[in-house]
């Protein structure tokens, strides 16, 4: 059996070794699963008592599976897509059930998937691939969260939260580790009680990974190195009736940019329909036999910076509780690329295809306010709140586009300032203690300004087009739900929630005057969910299912138009029904099985006769696979006194997909292998682990450029080679 055959089957052997002891077993295995708290309703709960479809990974479960940065989540999740995207390795594409932003390097962009870090929320997804380092846990909420979340959470939320430190929590932990292509790692974590109420804590993380895995014959060098920097502070105060955290962040990423490889179609192909689609196996290197090699002959680049500030307070008075949550966050993000993978102008001669560099800041404050309680002796858990957004931006994109015989064109200039107001209420009232019933309510305004220029024309001076736009989006997204608890550990619930994305402007539209002008108009989903999350087996197995109805109108999606621009549409409605299933199960003592599925059946139900979709004749919705898996394990044993064994791996990856509305360009499937081996000692005070990630060396292209075929500049990106690590880590106590 190969390597690739072996690795990919350990997860069923575990499956299969497990098998005999559970059906000799007549009562339940000594170990039992975690409870895990989260706060998806935006109180404590336990996971498998909350009427949301949530995944919840913890710090230790985001260690053994190797996820160390948020885009490494979306293997994790099921039908969550997280790709890299244009811009560079800080920023990110998410795609889940049907919501998606594929131009997350611009300021006018905003996800369909809201991102928030401890109850913070973040607007930007430049920055978004965030480090993980000291993280308590991630919740993702799958469907809209129109109402307790409310604004860009069409599809569902990602919520980092932090550790925070406590005046009977203490801590030390260092971490140190070497990896493949010249990485270093070096982490830290100290807690502290400073008093019998205050508790303070530091984290820092150091990342560098000096040689690139990409070769570029152009430059004469290896490309695709990053750099990473995290430091966090928090204070946190216990005292009644007040808690208080307050907590301040820093981030630098450097890296070598976004990196398209170079390939080409044989037969040369322009695909100008659907039917037409050329698919990513069929994709071959533009130079040599390596697919991971790039042509660009500048230094392409990627710089980002963020600082935050976020306060944390809550006052018990009486019977209900006033929750403030105040964040602070400014961005700073550079990064420049040849979109094309650059070109060969004759034998061992290089040119640039397609040249773009930004230049961006934003900065954002936001408020939100809560009070929450419980009345009718606790029949009724119920809690209102209103919250505040302000975002100020600007942004310059510089193209040089010489494919097109054009002349390095002047910079596009983007400003925008958006403000966002909203109320909310939601109630739950038992009727008994089997029965429940919720409702909530939000009602939401956005109100975005934008001043943009672009060149459209050539002479002395340079012809440009100003516009200016003012607009004000407004939605009310219900929810109503019903659980039903039928046992202790059996849990049933149905709702219906609306979510919300409000309309905005573009900010790609090289040389284009009409799409620059253009405003896409808001997007809504209307969405049926039914779930069971259940455990069986003395708590030793876990089962969580939700099937899901979406019903989409007026759906937004960027699409290629013509010579280097980019415009997000309305494309039209569209249905995306599917079904997720995790399961987590203890077999027996030490070993940990898991497995996290989804599945999603979309379609077009009405397309705009001037939207690209229609126009090519595309049946799917992009970035949105058929199906998404993971199956995976972790075992521990004792071999000595005071040594144990750890060992895990996960097998993950999704059926094909398009990359762009179009429909032109197709991912095929991928599976991809991570894994892990190491010893502990038997309190968990120190551990030594060697860790892999895809290591079949599975060759995974994610995304596309393939309108400017008619050069010879095609381009895919494509994850990371196989990759190993080696860490060292202690903690006290």
């Amino acid at each position: 059996m190969s390597l690739r055959n072996t690795l990919m089957a350990l997860p069923w052997t575990a499956l299969v070794l497990a098998m005999p002891a559970v059906a000799a077993a007549q009562e339940p295995a000594a170990d039992t699963l975690e409870e895990i708290v989260v706060t998806a309703e935006r109180r404590e709960a336990s996971l498998q008592q909350t009427p949301v479809a949530v995944s919840a990974l913890t710090g230790g479960q985001l260690a053994e599976q190797g996820i160390v940065n948020i885009q490494s989540v979306g293997k994790s999740v099921p039908n969550l897509m997280i790709q890299p995207i244009s811009a560079n390795p800080s920023a990110m594409q998410v795609g889940l059930r049907g919501g998606i932003e594929q131009t997350g390097g611009l300021i006018v962009s905003e996800p369909a998937v809201a991102l928030y870090v401890d109850d913070v929320y973040r607007a930007r997804l430049q920055g978004a691939n965030m480090q993980l380092s000291d993280i308590e846990r991630i919740e993702v909420l799958r469907g809209p969260q129109g109402t307790l979340y409310g604004r860009n959470s069409f599809s569902g939320a990602i919520k980092l939260v932090t550790r925070t430190p406590s005046s009977d929590d203490e801590w030390l932990e260092f971490v140190a580790g070497v990896g493949s292509f010249a990485e270093k790692r070096l982490s830290a974590s100290w807690g502290q009680s400073l008093s019998d109420r205050l508790g303070a804590s530091v984290s820092a993380l150091y990342r560098d990974q000096s040689d690139g895995y990409i070769d570029n014959p152009a430059q004469g060098r290896e490309i695709g190195a990053e750099k990473n920097v995290l430091v966090r502070g928090k204070l946190s105060f216990r005292g009644e009736p007040w808690s208080v955290d307050l907590s301040a962040s820093y981030s630098k990423d450097e890296n070598d940019g976004w990196i398209p490889l170079a390939v080409s179609f044989d037969p040369p192909v322009v695909p100008m329909s659907a039917a037409a689609a050329v698919t990513s196996d069929g994709a071959l290197p533009r130079v040599g036999s390596d697919p991971f090699v790039s042509l660009y002959p500048q230094r392409s680049k990627g710089e980002t910076e963020t600082t935050s500030v976020t306060l944390n307070a809550s006052v018990g008075l009486g019977a209900v509780t006033l929750r403030s949550i105040t964040g602070w966050v400014t961005l700073n993000d550079y990064f420049r690329f040849d979109l094309a993978g650059g070109r060969i102008l004759s034998p061992g001669v290089f040119g640039t295809a397609f040249d773009r560099q930004s230049d961006a800041k934003a900065t954002q404050w936001t408020e939100e306010l809560q009070l929450l309680g419980q009345a009718a002796d606790g029949r009724l858990d119920w809690i209102v709140g209103g919250f505040y957004f302000k975002e100020t931006a600007d942004q310059a994109i510089f193209d040089n586009l010489p494919i097109f015989f054009l002349l390095n064109l002047a910079p596009t200039l983007l400003d925008t300032d958006t403000r966002s107001w909203a109320l909310y209420g939601q109630a739950t009232w038992k009727f008994t203690d089997a029965w429940s019933a919720t409702f909530g309510l939000r009602t939401t305004e956005d109100q975005k300004e934008f001043v943009g220029s672009i060149q459209t024309g050539f002479g002395n001076p340079v012809p440009r087009t100003e516009v200016t736009n003012d607009r004000t989006f407004s939605a009310t997204t219900p929810k109503l739900a019903l659980d039903w608890r039928l046992r202790d550990e059996v849990f049933a619930y149905a709702s219906y929630a609306r979510g919300f994305k409000a309309g905005g402007y573009n900010g790609l539209a090289v040389f284009n005057a009409n799409a620059f002008r253009a405003v896409y108009e808001p997007q809504e989903v209307n969405a049926i969910e039914l779930g069971l999350k259940a455990e069986w087996l003395g708590r030793t197995l876990r089962t969580n299912f939700a099937v899901f109805d979406n019903d989409i109108s007026e759906l937004q999606q960027t699409g290629a138009i013509g010579g280097g621009s980019f415009a997000v549409q309305n494309v039209g409605d569209a249905s995306v029904r599917g079904v997720e299933a995790e399961f987590t199960w203890l077999p027996t003592d030490g070993l940990t099985l898991y497995a996290n599925l989804g599945y999603s059946d979309a379609k077009y139900d009405r397309l705009a006769p001037t939207s690209r979709a229609l126009q090519y004749g595309a049946t799917d919705l992009p970035l949105l696979p058929d199906f998404t898996s993971q199956l995976g394990f972790s075992f521990q044993r004792p071999v000595s006194a005071g040594l144990k064994l750890r060992l895990g791996a996960d097998v993950h990856g999704s059926s094909s997909y398009y990359t762009e509305l179009q429909n032109i360009m197709k991912i095929d499937a991928y599976q991809r292998v991570d894994a892990y081996l190491g010893v502990a000692s038997a309190d968990d005070r120190w551990t030594a682990t060697l860790s892999g990630r895809n290591l079949t060396d599975e060759l995974t292209y994610v995304t596309g450029v393939i309108d400017l075929a008619n050069a010879g500049t095609q381009a895919l990106a494509a994850l990371r080679p196989r990759e190993w690590a080696f860490n060292v880590s202690y903690r006290m106590p």
